[in-house]
């Protein structure tokens, strides 16, 4: 039989894995949107999320006792987790701009 704690420490732990999923989409959908429409509040909001996500990792890390290498695995997650939507963000930018039309030259535009 489990003990009452071990129990609470499971539901802890399959709570906060899904709050890492979901922060984690969070934070790049604002930071995009933010970026994409220049909203500053969104990008507020994705700092945020950001920081919502490194709570809900940390409280992953203690319900499931991790440690050693297993903490490192979690910072390298979060460096990934700011970092992605970021070079993201800017291979899109690179890839769309090689891909604009560039505008007619000339007074008439059709030359």
């Amino acid at each position: 039989m489990l003990d009452p704690v071990e129990l609470q420490r499971i539901a802890i732990a399959a709570l906060s894995a899904g709050a890492i999923v979901l922060f984690g989409a969070f934070y790049a959908v604002c930071l995009a949107l933010g970026r994409l429409k220049t909203l500053a509040f969104l990008l507020r909001i994705s700092y945020l999320a950001y920081a919502a996500l490194v709570v809900a990792t940390v409280l992953f890390a203690w319900a499931m006792n991790l440690a050693g290498w297993w903490l490192v695995l979690v910072v390298v997650l979060l460096v990934g987790y700011f970092v992605a939507p970021r070079a993201i963000w800017r291979l899109s930018v690179a890839t769309h701009e090689s891909s604009e039309p560039k505008p007619p030259t000339g007074a008439g535009g059709n030359e």
